[in-house]
């Protein structure tokens, strides 16, 4: 039919679901009234009724623009699976039933794990992280177990620090919104097992990584190994995902494209004998399949191996089709998909990230690597390896430097390492779990498993030790994150056409880049403030132009952590390096904006003074009192406030207006301009 080949040709889940991604990011960022969205749906898809079988162009034309715009505004009206609630408030310790969710995984002070928690007078139940005491832990506690516990959920806030990870919206958009402690005698087994598809997935997911521990005795190399082939990354520490992100190997840590697609190119070389005639081809499929989806079972259903899975699943079945095989195609579907099943799914950093990688890898890696026509088949190899590597941090290092503010200049070096390591340590795991029951073999494939994921790791602390291995501090906006994707799809249609049209608009988006940057530097200079960090220490960060000061009780009881909220700061305010100043110096501190003298602070405009009060249980509690003097043609006027130091969360115990003051939970900022 002409009508459906105009608007639905070629590639249309790529128009779907771009004009349904609109609409769901128009109901995320505006507030409609839904029965007007309703009538005007209702009114489009009748005038696409109507006009369905006129084949005139104009009506034509008319008909593409009413269905292009059903599409939109069917992503406007779409639910929204967690919206924004009323959340139930819990007043005093109560008694709880909990099922587990998934097992407890060990941390520095506690075993942190999900729990699904109910009670009679909640009307739903509510998922809650809980973190329990080591003391006499239960360690027989797995996904599925339910317990009595006696807690008062509370509700997961933020620090309220600048710039820091907003990890109350993600856990929100996960459907958690509360945390609690369980100390020892505060949860108890009931002994009824809660059956579910995702806990049996759990369950089986927990005896692999036991049978697994059994042969790999160093944890560093069975935290990794788990997280390559199963997918579980609860016990890696932060110091080995810190220097994979740094060189660039961050996505192998995830099992996701990279990993279901190493599944389905072994299940595809050890089956392919079954891949003649028709019925051959469809058995193959099936079983390819199948197999996929039970990797992903056992990987405990994560949210990366879904996406991937299903990526996988919609090119399996577009080439049992036999018909030209578009990825492009393929991967929306897939994509659109994902998204019906939960539209949050699209603020997801790893569904981003994933996506375009694929496509990265899909549009510009062919053309990439026939730049140079090699014979050797090792540097053949070598380049097909480089490109790919090339074309997916081309697609995803706008966001990268967005969300992560670095750029690890070696990915193209880290490639040749992770990639073929990885491939080879996911098939000798395969084989370890297969061989299990002969301990003699599993017992040698299991110390050949931990010799090569120790030269992996070796590896790369060796790359992060490099200098400039990683460039930190890049810090842009989302307007120039867009800039960025428009250059780089305006550079690929260039390269394709040729036209000089498409060099005259990259050019224009240079400009725009440029005196986005600009004005941003020009603002630079202009700023004062001042910030009142919440931390378990006296931390504060005075600000001038790119001068700054933080002042502390002592710069060695800072902590990493700590160190990091002040660097975040310092990027996104695009500060010098910060001049540290311990307020136990005798000799005072000045300069030309800040002067220090016991216990009394000048800073420009602003006057600090440390004052100790009693709280509520008699014990010293430091305060600031903040003074912020600011003059016009005939008078000065004074305004102060009194806030708590060194709390969890910041108490006022005074407070005055002050201009431009924006008060956080926790943190506390002043304007001083």
């Amino acid at each position: 039919m002409l009508i459906t080949r105009s608007f639905f040709q070629k590639i249309p889940f790529i128009r779907i679901t771009s004009l349904f991604l609109i609409g769901i990011l128009l109901n995320q960022y505006f507030r409609f009234d839904f029965r007007w969205v309703g009538l005007i749906l209702t009114i489009l898809i009748s005038g696409s009724v109507i006009l369905w079988h006129n084949s005139n162009f104009v009506v034509v034309k008319v008909h593409n623009l009413l269905v292009a715009a059903g599409v939109v505004v069917a992503g406007v009206f779409y639910p929204d699976k967690n919206p924004d609630r009323d959340l139930p408030s819990f007043s005093r310790r109560d008694y709880f039933l909990a099922e587990v969710c998934q097992k407890p995984s060990e941390k520095a002070n506690s075993f942190q794990a999900v729990l699904l928690i109910q009670s009679p007078s909640m009307a739903k139940p509510e998922k809650l992280v809980a973190y329990f005491s080591k003391t006499r832990f239960d360690t027989s506690i797995s996904a599925g177990d339910q317990l009595v516990i006696l807690v008062k959920p509370q509700e997961i806030r933020n620090m309220g620090n600048p710039f820091e990870y907003d990890y109350q919206a993600v856990m929100r958009k996960n459907g958690i919104c509360f945390s609690a402690y369980l100390a020892e005698g505060t949860y108890l087994k009931t002994g009824h097992q809660i059956n579910r598809t995702t806990y049996k997935a759990e369950q089986i997911r927990d005896k692999l990584i036991s049978v697994l521990a059994s042969a790999l005795t160093e944890r560093e190399e069975r935290s990794v190994v788990s997280a390559l082939t199963l997918g579980y990354r609860a016990e890696i520490d932060q110091e080995t995902v810190d220097y994979f992100a740094s060189t660039g190997a961050m996505h192998v840590l995830s099992v996701s494209g990279l990993h279901v697609g190493l599944i389905y190119f072994i299940l595809g070389f050890l089956i392919s004998f079954i891949k003649r005639g028709k019925a051959g081809l469809i058995v193959f499929s099936v079983v390819m399949i199948f197999f996929l989806w039970c990797y992903a079972f056992i990987t405990g259903f994560s949210p990366s191996v879904q996406r991937a899975t299903v990526m996988f699943t919609f090119v399996i079945i577009g080439n049992n089709l036999r018909r030209p095989v578009n990825i492009y195609n393929s991967l929306t579907a897939s994509a659109f998909l994902l998204i019906l099943l939960n539209p949050n799914v699209i603020f997801d950093i790893g569904f981003q990230l994933s996506y375009l990688a694929v496509f990265g890898i899909v549009l510009i890696q062919p053309a990439l690597y026939q730049v140079l026509e090699i014979t050797n088949p090792l540097l053949k190899w070598c380049w097909g390896l480089f490109t790919v590597s090339v074309a997916a941090q081309l697609t995803t290092f706008p966001l990268g430097l967005f969300y992560f503010n670095q750029f690890p200049n070696l990915f193209w070096l880290s490639g040749f390492v992770v990639i073929p390591l990885t491939t080879l340590i996911i098939w000798m795991t395969l084989a370890f779990f297969v061989l299990s029951p002969l301990q003699g073999l599993a017992t040698f494939i299991g110390w050949a498993i931990q010799k090569v994921t120790s030269l992996m790791l070796y590896l790369l602390k060796e790359m992060d030790a490099l200098p400039l291995a990683v460039s930190k501090g890049i810090v842009l906006s989302l307007p120039q994150v867009f800039v960025l994707f428009a250059g780089i799809v305006v550079i690929i249609i260039f390269i394709s056409t040729k036209k000089t049209n498409w060099l005259f608009a990259l050019l224009s988006l240079v400009l725009i880049f440029q005196v986005s940057e600009i004005r941003a530097k020009s603002r630079v200079f202009n700023q004062r403030m001042l910030y009142v960090y919440n931390a378990k220490e006296l931390m504060v960060h005075l600000i001038c132009g790119r001068t700054n000061y933080v002042i502390v009780n002592g710069k060695k009881s800072i902590s990493p952590k700590e160190l990091k909220m002040v660097e975040r700061v310092k990027d996104h305010l695009k500060l010098d390096n910060p001049v540290w100043v311990e307020r136990s110096d005798k000799n005072g501190f000045v300069s030309a904006e800040l002067k220090i003298s016991d216990q009394d602070i000048q800073f420009m405009n602003c006057r600090i003074k440390f004052i100790s009060r009693a709280n509520e249980t008699r014990q010293s509690v430091e305060v600031l009192e903040i003074t912020s003097c600011s003059s016009d043609q005939d008078q000065h006027k004074k305004q102060g406030t009194t806030i708590a130091t060194g709390s969890s969360y910041f108490r006022t115990e005074q407070e005055i207006e002050i201009d431009h003051m924006i008060k956080k939970q926790g943190a506390y900022r002043l304007s001083l301009n």
